[in-house]
């Protein structure tokens, strides 16, 4: 009888060469299809280059992998078992007394640690390069921009355009109201002179103006600070880019997402979004375990019993009506109909609860 470790080795090796091959390929599709929009984009921008193309494609790479990672693990488990099975492998080792959730075990534990890895390295990695990016795509697009960014003393943003550049400081947002709160304003000319800051208790963000209450406006030839009731500035902001252009959740890694939730709740700004990229991160290991498990209960089928064909294109299926599963539950999560947890770990652990069944039904016939 082949030895315990020698067999959790071969089956480990099985699974690393299957679900590795299989990343390898669809990362350098995706990686094509990726780098074929990025020249769409250059070519639109004047100035950018091939060059550019490919530095925004090698910088999103790791945050498009991440995202393939459930597919490669069920695809990749499906042709393993699959393989295994038709070399009637599974069904010697069936024969000897081994039971389904030892033969799965290596793989499950595969899956299992590359969803912490992702979570402790690539993740962090990701995030910071496609935030890199970003910031490069909206740099080279120049023009007009606005960018909110969330700290401990409050919002911060910046809007440029053609005739000014201005940089806002509130300390917070009133959505119902549409309104900031204690707000000091530094308005620049677009080669970047100073023209005047302008400290009011509150600006109401109305139409193409920004209408900031019992201003003190401070000019660079000014005495002294000069009072306005209302003073309006012109501003294409609105109370909706507050929180459109706030960073994405993508670009914001699991260890940060705690207190960027944390100070963008203080600041009144939704925190949805990022409340569900961190669950659904937390439950990648639960994900990618899950996915092992569906691809398992439709390949351990004896190849004598048949059907093996429309076993295979069965677990496809599953796992894409997982991945329906998993949008529908996060745009519930996002429209606040569902608890965001639940939202976020309900996809995974219901697939793995399936699984489990599906496993302990051949496990006894």
């Amino acid at each position: 009888m082949t030895p315990p470790a020698t067999l959790f080795r071969y089956m480990a090796a099985r699974s690393i060469a299957a679900i590795g091959g299989l990343l390898l390929i669809l990362a350098c599709l995706i990686l094509l299809i990726d780098l074929i929009e990025n020249l769409r984009f250059v070519g639109k921008t004047e100035g950018a280059g091939f060059g550019l193309a490919v530095s925004l494609t090698l910088l999103r790479a790791p945050s498009l992998a991440q995202a393939l990672f459930p597919f490669v693990f069920l695809f990749g488990s499906i042709w393993m078992f699959y393989q295994l099975n038709k070399r009637s492998e599974l069904s010697v080792m069936r024969s000897a007394g081994l039971s389904i959730w030892r033969l799965l075990g290596p793989a499950a534990l595969i899956a299992a640690l590359t969803g912490f890895f992702i979570i402790a390295v690539i993740d962090p990695v990701s995030s910071r390069m496609l935030s890199y990016a970003e910031a490069l795509k909206l740099q080279t697009r120049g023009g007009e921009s606005s960018l909110v960014k969330v700290f401990r003393d409050g919002i911060w943003l910046r809007q440029q355009s053609d005739n000014a550049h201005v940089i806002i400081n509130a300390g917070s947002h009133d959505r119902t109201r549409a309104a900031l709160n204690d707000v000091t304003v530094w308005r620049f000319t677009p080669d970047n002179k100073f023209v005047e800051r302008i400290d009011a208790r509150d600006a109401v963000l109305s139409g193409a103006t920004m209408e900031l209450n019992e201003a003190q406006i401070t000019a660079l030839d000014d005495d002294r600070p000069r009072s306005a009731p209302v003073y309006a500035i012109p501003t294409t902001l609105t109370s909706a880019d507050l929180g459109e252009r706030v960073q994405a959740p993508e670009t914001v890694s699991l260890w940060r997402l705690p207190r960027f939730i944390a100070l963008a709740e203080t600041a009144g700004l939704p925190t949805v979004r990022y409340q569900i990229r961190f669950h659904d991160l937390c439950s990648t290991p639960l994900k990618l375990l899950a996915m092992v498990l569906i691809a398992a209960a439709f390949s351990m089928r004896p190849m004598r019993l048949g059907g093996q064909a429309q076993l295979v294109v069965l677990s496809i299926g599953a796992g894409f009506a997982l991945y329906m599963l998993s949008e529908i539950s996060t745009a519930l999560g996002e429209s606040e109909i569902a608890p965001v947890a639940l939202a976020a770990w309900a996809p995974a652990v219901i697939a793995s609860l399936i699984a489990i069944s599906a496993l302990l039904h051949v496990e006894e016939g």
